[in-house]
């Protein structure tokens, strides 16, 4: 996630080059996207190109190793540090790897539509997808309605972190609605306390925090089904469906009293730090909200780490109406670009549930409901996949990267900046990301 969310910005600038005609590695297959039924006696290596870093990045290895080991074939692995622009050159130079792991199915769809990545079987749809949390199978299927991803990892954006000492020394309870979210934050404040650490700053991708705000917002107020509309571009930003997910938003970050710093500092706050401050003493913050991998290093401070399950606690975003569980999540979404045997049976195991990736990464969960949540490292980590992802009813993948890379890495992240920096209003920031959003081809 953290990777990702770094390297996707040299995307902007190279989405609308397109890519070149040249054919995929003879290699491999024919590259087209038919059913990737696995042909030829398979490869000795099999490369797996993928843009997450340490710690998951070792794990991963390691899991791989074994599978191929007992299979035969050896994986060659490359870290691509910008994934969008590094796997776009490779598939534009007939170059691709065999396997990709996708953090935003917009990307991979892009490819899908030009033939570029093969789609799962409909047998291997059926036995892998069956045990997916809800909603997963829906990310890696395409416009088509064919499935070309099914995730490899899950991460659950629907949070807000507090210090479990300062929070009870408040008296209050998290709430369990949106409304009973805005009333905290009144009696925290009336209390003399400042609610909220916000926190967008991510160098030249900042801004992209504030979508997963945004996100979660419109999956409550305006329901899944208008999520999926907004996502495609039918629903635009400035409608009455989605402009109040906005309104809701502008409530706590535009009263500074609200907001640890005031409004302004919101995109001067780095992302993965700008919550600490809840553990200050007395606490800079006392709500913080933000994905699971804030809670690995890099995130908390280390002497927090060192005694999550004891000083972290952490509570589901809460729905517009109590019981609803509706989760907003991410994941790497792992695609062939080749029906070579070995090619495929790797695929297919990083997308099963025996892929043990997860079993001891703090950031990312296994998105199969039946994974032994005893494996993960924590009771924080546990209580997040027992609780909230394996509970979800409804769980829609982050909007952001399933849109169009111009709005979903581009004007949705600079737009909303602009806005909470005071250089436009609400209207005008929605208009222009609306204005953005590629007109559907004839």
């Amino acid at each position: 996630m953290i990777t990702r969310r770094a390297s996707v910005t040299a995307l902007v600038a190279v989405a609308v080059a397109g890519l070149a005609s040249g054919c995929l590695s003879s290699n491999g297959g024919s590259g087209t996207s038919g059913d990737a039924t696995a042909s030829g006696p398979g490869k000795a290596t099999v490369e797996v190109m993928y843009g997450f870093g340490s710690p998951q990045e070792a794990l991963f290895q390691k899991d791989l190793n074994t599978f191929a080991q007992a299979n035969g074939f050896t994986v060659k692995y490359t870290h691509a540090g910008s994934w969008d622009t590094e796997i776009r050159s490779r598939v534009a130079g007939g170059n691709p790897p065999d396997v990709g792991l996708f953090p935003q199915p917009g990307l991979m769809c892009d490819l899908a539509k030009q033939k570029k990545v093969l789609t799962y079987s409909d047998a291997d749809v059926a036995t892998l997808s069956s045990d997916l949390v809800n909603g997963y199978v829906n990310a890696g299927t395409c416009a088509d309605k064919k499935v070309y991803g099914l995730p490899a990892s899950a991460n659950v954006k629907s949070l807000i972190w507090y210090d479990q000492a300062n929070f009870k020394a408040t008296g209050d309870q998290m709430p369990t609605t949106l409304d009973g979210l805005l009333a905290l934050n009144e009696q925290l404040k009336s209390q003399g306390k400042v609610p909220w650490c916000i926190a967008a700053e991510s160098g030249q991708a900042t801004g992209w925090p504030i979508t997963d705000w945004i996100e979660d917002l419109v999956l409550r107020l305006a329901g899944p089904e208008n999520y999926d509309k907004w996502v495609t571009g039918a629903l635009k930003f400035n409608s009455p469906e989605i402009k109040p997910a906005f309104e809701y938003f502008q409530k706590i970050a535009f009263t500074d009293a609200n907001v640890r710093g005031g409004t302004k500092s919101i995109v001067a706050t780095n992302y993965q730090t700008g919550g600490n401050a809840i553990f200050e003493h007395p606490p800079g913050c006392y709500l913080f909200k933000q994905a699971t991998f804030v809670a690995a290093k890099g995130g908390f401070p280390d002497s927090v780490l060192a005694n999550l399950d004891a000083t972290v606690g952490v509570s589901f975003f809460p729905p517009k109406t109590v019981g609803d569980n509706v989760v907003l999540g991410g994941g790497d979404l792992a695609a062939a670009f080749n029906n070579d045997s070995n090619t495929i049976k790797l695929r297919n195991f990083i997308a099963s549930k025996d892929h043990g990736i997860n079993a001891a990464s703090v950031g990312n969960l296994s998105p199969h409901k039946s994974f032994d949540v005893s494996l993960y490292p924590n009771e924080t980590i546990r209580k997040i996949a027992r609780d909230v992802l394996y509970k979800a009813t409804v769980l829609r993948f982050d909007g952001s990267d399933l849109m169009p890379a111009k709005v979903g890495a581009g004007s949705f992240w600079t737009e909303p900046v602009k806005w909470i920096s005071g250089q436009q209003d609400l209207d005008t920031t929605l208009n222009n990301i609306d204005a953005s959003f590629p007109k559907a081809s004839s």
